[in-house]
């Protein structure tokens, strides 16, 4: 399914950017995989007409928005596993030792190629987090031409993020999260 010709900008009002992050190690049947949800970001989409400029996609994300909403068990949330301060510390966790934003402000994306594909459509791009840019590509699917959603898993380590690790490295957050978006346009 296609999206119809125009330009959007999309924000937190239209929708939802989260991440995902997993726990590991020897204490790990006492931490909690989380889910993250970035609060301030500005999405620009362009869908051109045949034969016109590309399909582009520009994505801007303030690191300091992103905030703890949940624990998740089995893919679920579990809204009432975290107290107000467990989710403030872990946020404050998240700034202070993983994405830095005092000298790491931004979570860039800007697409380089946007192919149709069944359902949707396959975006390459990069990603500048933390300092670094790299390359990534994922896939966005189109419901009733006006909702996008999609999902990627990126390693932290490529991005010169450290996963987090406390209790002498007994409780980790994996190298590997999980990003996904839902947006209506």
């Amino acid at each position: 399914m296609a999206l119809k010709i125009g330009t959007y900008k999309l924000t937190s009002s239209s929708g939802k950017l989260c991440v995902y992050t997993f726990k590991e190690g020897f204490l790990s049947a006492v931490a909690h995989d989380l889910l993250i949800v970035a609060t301030q970001f500005t999405v620009n989409l362009t869908v051109p007409e045949a034969g016109a400029q590309p399909f582009s996609v520009d994505a801007e994300i303030q690191a300091n928005s992103l905030k703890v909403v949940c624990a998740m068990k089995d893919g679920q949330q579990q809204p009432d596993t975290l107290k107000a301060k467990d989710k403030a510390d872990i946020d404050e966790a998240i700034s202070k030792d993983v994405l830095h934003p005092a000298k790491f402000p931004i979570i860039g994306f800007r697409s380089t190629d946007v192919q149709p594909k069944a359902g949707g459509y396959h975006v390459k791009g990069e990603l500048t987090l933390h300092g670094t840019t790299r390359p990534v590509a994922f896939d966005v699917a189109v419901v009733n031409d006006k909702e996008v959603t999609g999902k990627t898993t990126l390693s932290q380590k490529d991005f010169g993020i450290k996963p987090y690790k406390a209790l002498l490295g007994t409780l980790k957050v994996k190298n590997e999260l999980d990003v996904a978006f839902d947006f209506n346009l």
